[in-house]
């Protein structure tokens, strides 16, 4: 059965995350899986690693924002003379695109929430 754990297991093979930062995301990953499963289909099933791969990566996004909010700027890290310096946006952009790609991959489990048919008027 999917669940919380199972979701940050997938969450930390998508980002890096200390015995701290894993304990930090654990909330979040029971929200975003709540959100997921809130969105299954009727006959969709709940234990399709499909489920825990889109909550991984709606955690990893909202993960990626809370993160930017928290930060005044650049992320980076120095080893001896070489320095990696990574933006908030460009990791928020590289986590958005993970979480559409898990979203598109589970599109058969899930229903459509951003879609309003409305017959247009005369």
């Amino acid at each position: 059965m999917i669940n919380s754990q199972t979701v940050l297991y997938r969450l930390r093979q998508l980002v890096t995350l200390d015995e701290e930062g894993a304990e930090n995301a654990l909330p979040l990953c029971v929200m975003c899986l709540e959100d997921v499963m809130c969105r299954l289909r009727k006959n969709a099933d709940p234990d399709d690693p499909r489920v825990a791969q889109a909550a991984a990566a709606l955690a990893s996004y909202r993960l990626a924002l809370r993160n930017a909010a928290d930060s005044d700027g650049s992320v980076s890290f120095k080893a001896g003379d070489v320095t990696v310096t990574r933006s908030p946006a460009s990791m928020i952009e590289y986590a958005a695109k993970m979480r559409d790609e898990a979203i598109i991959q589970a599109t058969d489990l899930l229903t459509d929430s951003s879609f309003i048919f409305r017959q247009v008027g005369r």
